[in-house]
């Protein structure tokens, strides 16, 4: 890699300490012929390519090869994530991997794995782990961290009046970008009107330096978040606002088209986002956006490989953060980022650190609720 990437991977690296808990239940060594029971929350495209990347890998490596994946795609619901977690130990899978729906439904579902002797990983939102109970391994960003890259760049370019277009509500992610927004303008001593938990918390309407003159959710997905800006442009006007913060990038797209067709160019304003998938390359490049955080899930899905076949191989349980790159109009073309299409994923992989033992990927610890 170049310079400028590694610079970019390093300067967004945090301090990794892998090693967790050691479990019992793994057969130390023996990593053929699993069966792995894979859940996913819901039909986002987002876990769709964490999932792809994964079976890439299964494919990929001779000692993975014979894994019998099974997955179960729901629909947003808890009930759909404790019944498939009930139906793989049903099953006697070897491991369970969940991409969950809610912290309370996550530790339920643990403990039943716990029960049965199961090793459970958690993806993407960060699990509420039981009292006493083993959590064989987590993949997942801190979305407070990439909220606080937004914050930032917003802050660098004078935004005072933000529109705040959050992903699902009740899901931490959402809320984690929005604490990590406001971070950056409190760290800068900013008057938010409290603090930045504060504000977060209550979604209260900021203070003289960030007024948040809109709080939304278009819950991950275009065409809510395409009416939330709708409304909020027809409630404010062309100048009551001068930035949206949209937390990913499905969302975006319905915020530009909202901008556009309210005959509003979307460069006159700040806005920014995170996933950073290829077509907010474009879009940054171009200025219809501002800023982006590759932020994406081919990667968390290889790391989650890693860290099963870790866990077969040694009983080492890891909680891991994948690095991501901030861009702007600036860098966007000058950095190498990470696609989201699993098959253009792996035609870049020899190009890009997967390594979770390097010092690029950070320690999830901290993001886990251990009760």
């Amino acid at each position: 890699m170049n310079k400028k990437v590694i610079s970019a991977i390093l300067c967004t690296a945090l301090a990794v300490t892998l090693v967790g808990p050691v479990s019992v239940m793994a057969e130390e060594g023996d990593v053929s012929g699993k069966t792995i029971g894979y859940y996913m929350d819901a039909a986002d495209d987002y876990y769709k390519c964490a999932y792809e990347v994964f079976m890439d890998q299964v494919a990929a490596n001779e000692e993975t090869q014979d894994w019998d994946v099974r997955d179960i795609v729901g629909q947003g619901t808890s009930q759909e994530q404790l019944s498939a977690v009930e139906d793989f130990i049903t099953a006697g899978v070897d491991a369970i991997i969940v991409v969950q729906n809610s912290p309370e439904i996550t530790a339920e579902c643990i403990t039943k794995a716990n029960e049965a002797g199961i090793p459970y990983f958690a993806m993407t939102h960060a699990p509420s782990v039981p009292a006493g109970g083993e959590l064989a391994g987590f993949s997942g960003y801190d979305f407070v961290y990439c909220g606080k890259f937004a914050g930032e760049d917003a802050l660098a370019h004078g935004v005072t009046k933000l529109i705040n277009i959050e992903g699902k509500l009740g899901q931490g992610t959402a809320s984690a970008q929005s604490l990590g927004f406001l971070k950056a303008y409190e760290e800068a001593g900013k008057d938010i009107g409290g603090t930045a938990e504060e504000v977060a918390s209550n979604k209260t309407e900021g203070g003289p330096d960030l007024q948040i003159v809109q709080w939304d959710s278009g819950g991950w997905w275009s065409e809510p978040a395409k009416a939330a800006m709708a409304n909020a442009i027809t409630a404010l006007g062309a100048d009551g606002w001068d930035g949206a913060y949209v937390h990913n990038d499905e969302m975006m797209d319905g915020v530009i088209q909202a901008i556009e067709e309210a005959g509003l160019d979307s460069s006159n304003y700040w806005l920014g986002s995170s996933n950073g998938k290829e077509k907010s390359w474009k879009w940054v490049e171009e200025g219809k956006e501002t800023m982006d955080v590759n932020q994406t899930p081919s990667l968390e899905g290889d790391v989650m490989y890693q860290i099963v076949v870790n866990y077969f191989k040694t009983g080492e349980s890891k909680y891991v953060i994948p690095y991501v790159t901030p861009y702007n109009n600036e860098n966007v073309t000058e950095l190498t980022l990470i696609p989201y299409d699993h098959e253009a994923y792996a035609a870049i992989r020899d190009q890009i650190n997967t390594d979770i033992f390097s010092e690029d990927f950070g320690d999830a610890t901290d993001l886990i609720n251990w009760n």
